[in-house]
C-alpha cells in the first residue's frame, strides 16, 4: 500500500490588534503633548522676550533721560566738559523710572579741541555717556553727541544797545540783517520815514523787548521777546587762541604803542596769489599774509594805517595862524600816481617827489599861505592822486622794500612757500594760510595789542587781537561769500577784538579837503575829494565775522562841533557780508536830515558760517544735541572710550 501525504491548506486564525490602536492612540497623544508643549514655551518665551523688551525699553529711556539731565545742568552751568579726559556726572544714581536701575552718566570732548576751553576749529564738540543696568545683568548705554553754537550764526548780537554814555541806538536808514538777530537789551528801531527803517530776514530775539516794531520789516516771523540771554565770552578766551597761534609761529607783537587807540602800529594784509598757475587765486596753498609793523613814528603816529597826519609844526601859517598848516597836504600816504605793476600785475603807483610829503613848500615862511602851500595843493587837486596804507609798495612805484624807515615787513618765521612763487621780491615776507605749507597752522593769528587788517584772504582764518581791530581799507574773501557754496576748505574770516572794532577814519576810506588859496588858509574846498584807489570807491566792503568783546563801530562817528550840516563827512557804506556780535553797540554815524557824517553800514549774512564758522571762534556756551548712537555693553569702560582718537 502506497503511502500519501495529504495535501492541507491552513488558515491562520484572525489576530487580535487592540495593542497596535493602544500605540497609535499612545502616539497621538504625546505628538499633541509635545505641540501644546511647545505652543506653552512660545507663549512663555514670547511673555518672556516681551517682559525683557519692555526692561530693555525702560532701561533705554532711563539712559537717554540721563543724557537730557546732563545737558540741562551744562546749560545750566552746574557742570562743564573738561578740556580732557572725562567727567563722572552721575554715579551709580537710582533711577525712578526704572526701580532698582541704576545710572552712570559721563561728559567729555573727543578730537579737534586741541586743548580749548570754549573755542574750536569748528566749534566745540562735546559727548554725554549715560549708562544704566540692574541687577538682573540688563544694561543700555547710550551716547549723544552734543556741540556749541559758535557766534558766528548771527548776523547781528548785542548785549547792550546804548553808547558808553548812556545814549540810546537804533536800527535805522533802511539798514538790513539777513540772518540772526539777538540781543540782551531792548532793540530799538527809528520811527520815522520812510518806512521800513530796518528789515530782518531772520529770526529776531532779546532778552528784553523790541520798541518801533511799526518801522521795522520782519519776513520771517514776529520777534521773540524774553528769552535768556547769552552771555559773551571773556578775554581769557584769548590765551587758548594764542597758544594754538604761537604753536604755528603766528603770534605778533607791535614794536611801539602810541596813544590813539585806533592808531595801530602793526597790520596784517592778506594776499591771494596763483601759485599753482590755474588762472585763479582760490586754490588750497593759494592764501598769504604779510605783517607789517612801525618801528617809529618819522612818518607820523598813524602812517601804518594811513590817518590824517597831525599838522605840520614847522610851517606855521604867517601871521599867527587862524588854522594850522593843511595837515593832509604833509602826508606820506598820498600822492600822484601813473600807471605801474605790483608783483607783475597792473597798478596805480606813486613815485618818491610825488608823494605829498616830500613836495617842498614854496617861498619862505613869511609868505602868504596860498603862496607857500600852491604847489602841494596841485598835487593833492591832481585826479590821479591817490592814498596807501603804509608800507605799500605802491607808495614806491610799485618796488617791494622791506624796510622804508619809518617800519618793516616781517620776515616769516615759519611755514614755506611754493617753489613757483620764490622770485617774488616779497617772497621771504609772505606767511603761508595752509596746513599744507605749515603743517602747525590751525587757522588763528594772535596780536598782543592792537591791529589793522585789509586784503584778500583765501583760506580759513580768525584773527585775534586782545587789543582793538581797525579795518583800514577792503577785507574781502577770494572765494566771494554766496557764490561758491559752503565747504570746509572754504573762505572764512573771523575778527575777535578783546576790545573794540573799528572801520577807520583814515585818508582812504574819508573822502578829505584841503584849506583853499585864501592868504591864511582859513576855508577850506569842496566837496571833498575822494582818495581810494579801490573801483568801489566811496564804499568798501568786509567780509568777515567780527566779535568785539566792548564794541564795534566806526572811528569818530560824530562830527566836530561847528560843522555845518551840508559839510557832514559821508565814508561811504560798508558792505558786510559776514556778521557782528559786540558788548554795546557802537556807532557808526550820525544824521542831519539827509547828511550823513560817519560810515553807512549792510549786512549780508555769511550762511556758511552757520555750518563752517571761523576756525577757533568763541561759542555761545550752549549745548545743543546733535543725535543719539547706542554703545556695546560688553566691556565698556569710559576711560578706554574717551581716550580713543
Amino acid at each position: 500500500m502506497m503511502n500519501r501525504r495529504a495535501q492541507c491548506n491552513i488558515v491562520r486564525a484572525p489576530q487580535n490588534r487592540k495593542g497596535y490602536a493602544l500605540m497609535v492612540v499612545l502616539l497621538i497623544t504625546l505628538v499633541a503633548g509635545a505641540v501644546a508643549l511647545h505652543a506653552a514655551m512660545l507663549g512663555m518665551n514670547t511673555t518672556l522676550m516681551q517682559g525683557s523688551s519692555d526692561r530693555a525699553a525702560v532701561l533705554d529711556d532711563a539712559a537717554i533721560a540721563g543724557i537730557e539731565e546732563v545737558r540741562n545742568r551744562l546749560n545750566a552751568r552746574l557742570d562743564s566738559v573738561p578740556v580732557t579726559g572725562y567727567g563722572l556726572i552721575e554715579d551709580g544714581v537710582a533711577v525712578a523710572s526704572a526701580p532698582g536701575a541704576r545710572r552712570w552718566t559721563y561728559v567729555g570732548r573727543r578730537g579737534n579741541t586741541d586743548g580749548q576751553t570754549s573755542t574750536g576749529e569748528y566749534g566745540v564738540v562735546g559727548h554725554i555717556i549715560s549708562r544704566v543696568a540692574d541687577p538682573l545683568g540688563n544694561t543700555s548705554i547710550r551716547r549723544a553727541e552734543i556741540y556749541q553754537e559758535s557766534f558766528a550764526r548771527f548776523a547781528d548780537f548785542t548785549d547792550r544797545t546804548r553808547r558808553a554814555d548812556g545814549a540810546a541806538l537804533y536800527w535805522a536808514l533802511g539798514m538790513e540783517a539777513a540772518g540772526p538777530v539777538h540781543s540782551n537789551d531792548t532793540i530799538r528801531i527809528w520811527t520815522d520815514t520812510p518806512w521800513p527803517q530796518a528789515t530782518f530776514h531772520s529770526d529776531v530775539t532779546t532778552s528784553e523787548v523790541v520798541q518801533g516794531t511799526v518801522a521795522g520789516l520782519f519776513l520771517k516771523a514776529p520777534p521773540k521777546e524774553g528769552v535768556s540771554p547769552i552771555a559773551l565770552p571773556s578775554t581769557a578766551d584769548m590765551n587758548s587762541l594764542k597758544t594754538t597761534a604761537t604753536a604755528a609761529g603766528y603770534s605778533f607783537t607791535p614794536a611801539i604803542v602810541v596813544g590813539d587807540t585806533t592808531n595801530t602800529t602793526l597790520r596784517i594784509q592778506f594776499i591771494a596769489i596763483d601759485t599753482d598757475g590755474d588762472g585763479n587765486n582760490t586754490g588750497p596753498t593759494d592764501g598769504f599774509f604779510r605783517v607789517y609793523r612801525l618801528n617809529n613814528v618819522s612818518r607820523g603816529e598813524g602812517y601804518a594805517r594811513a590817518s590824517v597826519p597831525d599838522p605840520d609844526p614847522s610851517a606855521p601859517v604867517p601871521g599867527g595862524a587862524t588854522a594850522p598848516i593843511d595837515s593832509v597836504l604833509f602826508s606820506w600816504n598820498c600822492g600822484r600816481t601813473v600807471a605801474g605793476f605790483v608783483a607783475g600785475l597792473p597798478a596805480e603807483v606813486t613815485v618818491d617827489d610825488s608823494v605829498l610829503f616830500n613836495i617842498p613848500l614854496l617861498g619862505t615862511p613869511g609868505d602868504l599861505y596860498r603862496d607857500r602851500m600852491r604847489k602841494k595843493q596841485d598835487m593833492f587837486d591832481e585826479p590821479t592822486t591817490r592814498c596807501f596804507l603804509g608800507g605799500d609798495e605802491r607808495l614806491n612805484g610799485g618796488t617791494f622794500r622791506a624796510n622804508d624807515g619809518a617800519g618793516q615787513w616781517l620776515v616769516r618765521t615759519s611755514g614755506t612757500i611754493p617753489a613757483s612763487i620764490a622770485g617774488r621780491a616779497d617772497a621771504a615776507y609772505l606767511w603761508p594760510l595752509s596746513a599744507v605749507l605749515n603743517p602747525s597752522y590751525r587757522g588763528v593769528i594772535f596780536v598782543e595789542g592792537h591791529v589793522a587788517v585789509s586784503g584778500v584772504a583765501r583760506g580759513r582764518v580768525t584773527v585775534a587781537s586782545r587789543g582793538n581791530i581797525v579795518v583800514a581799507h577792503n577785507l574781502t574773501q577770494a572765494q566771494n561769500p554766496g557764490t561758491t557754496g559752503c565747504r570746509p576748505d572754504g573762505d572764512i574770516v573771523g575778527l575777535f577784538a578783546g576790545k573794540s572794532t573799528f572801520t577807520a577814519d583814515n585818508l582812504l576810506i574819508t573822502p578829505q579837503w584841503r584849506r583853499n588859496n585864501t592868504d591864511n588858509g582859513d576855508d577850506w574846498t569842496w566837496p571833498r575829494k575822494d582818495f581810494d584807489p579801490d573801483i568801489r570807491r566811496p564804499d568798501f566792503a568786509l567780509h568777515a565775522v567780527t566779535l568785539s568783546i566792548v564794541s564795534a563801530g566806526a572811528e569818530r562817528p560824530i562830527p566836530p562841533v561847528g560843522l555845518p550840516g551840508d559839510r557832514y563827512v559821508h565814508r561811504g557804506t560798508m558792505r558786510m557780508v559776514g556778521g557782528q556780535i559786540r558788548g554795546r553797540s557802537g556807532q557808526t554815524g550820525t544824521f542831519s536830515g539827509a547828511f550823513l557824517h560817519g560810515t553807512g553800514i549792510d549786512i549780508s549774512f555769511n550762511t556758511c558760517a552757520l555750518t563752517y564758522p571761523p576756525p577757533f571762534f568763541p561759542t555761545t556756551g550752549r549745548w545743543s544735541l546733535a543725535q543719539y548712537f547706542e554703545v556695546n555693553p560688553l566691556n565698556f569702560d569710559p576711560a578706554v572710550w574717551f581716550s580713543l582718537p
